[in-house]
Parts: C-alpha cells; structure tokens; sequence
C-alpha cells in the first residue's frame, strides 16, 4: 500500500521538529570582562549577572630570580654549589626587587658551597652588606660545605646559623693558568693581585668573628678544616641548629 505523498511531508516535518527541539540548544553566554589597571596590578572585573568570578594578577616590574622565593613576609636565597659571577648578579637583582616592590625586608640564605670564583664571594659579601645598609636583615643558614669564597658571604650575615654537621674551610687563594710564557712584571702584577685578595678576605673574616687578623692568616696558610662547633668557638657561627 503506497502512503500518500502529502503524508510523508507531514511526518518529515514533525521529525524534524521532534528531532530539533532534542538536540538544539540556546545560544552561547557571552562574557564580557572589564579589565583595570591598579598601581601594579592587573584588576579583572567580570559582569555581576552573568559569572560572579574575579582575579588579581600580580604585575611587578621586576621578578626575583630562579633560585629565590617569597614566603609571607620573608624572602629566601639558595647558593648552591660552585659561587659564580651569576650568583653576584642574582643577589643583586633579588635585593633590587624586595627594595622596590615589596616591604619585606629580612632574607634568608641558604649556603651549601665549596667556593669558588674570590671575586664573586667577595662581591657575594659586598652585596650582603649593601642591602644591611638599606634596611635588610639576613639570615644566612649553613649546611654541607661552607669553604674558601663562601666564607665571607656567610661570615657578614647578621645573623650566622649552621647545622651541625656543616663543615668549614679557609685555604690560600689560586690561580688557574694556560701553559705559557709568563715575564717578571705579570708575576709582580699577579702577586700584588694575590695579596689583595688575600688582604680583603681575611680582613673580612677578622671582623665578623672573634679570632684576629693573623689568626685566620694562620688558618688559611694551611688550609684549615673545622666544624661547625669550632666555628661557633671561633664566632663565626652564632647557633647550631
């Protein structure tokens, strides 16, 4: 039996409506968001009738560098392992950004360092001093190894803390050279540099501790191991912890 044609236009239809009124949505939300800049933030304020959601995103001018955080009211400084130039030039971008940016003002240092470059934990110290000028005060904590250039730079710290297995260490400084040809006046030049250096260190060492200016020269001519008990004795750690 054939269905009249006009009957299956009717029954399409009604399908098709069927079929539409299951699967067709309204149409999508729109959002809109407003988007105000505050002194050195980044406000986003969404419409109130439509996702009562809203965020702040920082938007400082300078960031601290890779291996230091904030914490509350605290920042904190990792010196891993061998002291490099880039060490000096983190510290100093950290400093530049607590001053700037932020109201904290005590910094904590973690320092587990065989040493290094003499120019860079001399500079390392320099910096620790600067920022004590500006207000800052710095905790430095000491595990592992604390040897030759790391010295000064836990030395200067306000306040010197170390765990009790660290080890310390002071010796002469070194130069590394190329084989080569060498005149009278570079090895007077480099000997003046040496003494310096050596003058610079240990007169760091002598005023953030107890022993003198000779005694650590002893120390140093040696190469002198110690732990952290000695070095409480000696002043240059203030607890043990």
């Amino acid at each position: 039996m054939k269905t009249p044609k006009r009957l299956m236009t009717v029954l399409g239809v009604m399908l098709l409506f069927i079929v539409g009124c299951v699967t067709t949505s309204g149409p999508p939300q729109k959002i809109e968001l407003v988007v105000r800049a505050v002194d050195k933030a980044v406000e986003v304020v969404e419409p109130s009738n439509e996702i009562k959601r809203s965020m702040t995103v920082p938007n400082q001018e300078g960031s601290l560098s890779g291996l230091s955080f904030t914490c509350k009211d605290e920042a904190f400084i990792k010196l891993f392992s061998t002291l490099t130039v880039g060490d000096v030039s983190s510290l100093w971008n950290d400093i530049c950004v607590l001053d700037k940016t932020t109201e904290i003002r005590r910094i904590n240092i973690f320092i587990n360092s065989p040493g290094g470059d003499a120019f860079s934990g001399l500079a390392l110290a320099d910096q620790i001093k600067r920022a004590q000028g500006k207000g800052f005060y710095l905790s430095a904590h000491a595990s592992g190894i604390v040897a030759s250039a790391a010295v000064p730079v836990f030395a200067v710290c306000n306040e010197r803390l170390a765990a009790p297995g660290t080890i310390f260490m002071v010796h002469e400084a070194s130069i590394w050279k190329w084989p080569g040809r060498e005149t009278a006046s570079d090895i007077r030049s480099q000997n003046e540099l040496m003494e310096l250096l050596r003058n610079r260190y240990l007169d760091t060492l002598a005023q953030h501790s107890k022993r003198t200016f000779d005694e650590w020269a002893d120390m140093e001519r040696k190469t002198t191991w110690f732990s952290a008990e000695q070095a409480k004795s000696f002043g240059l750690v203030d607890k043990i912890e």
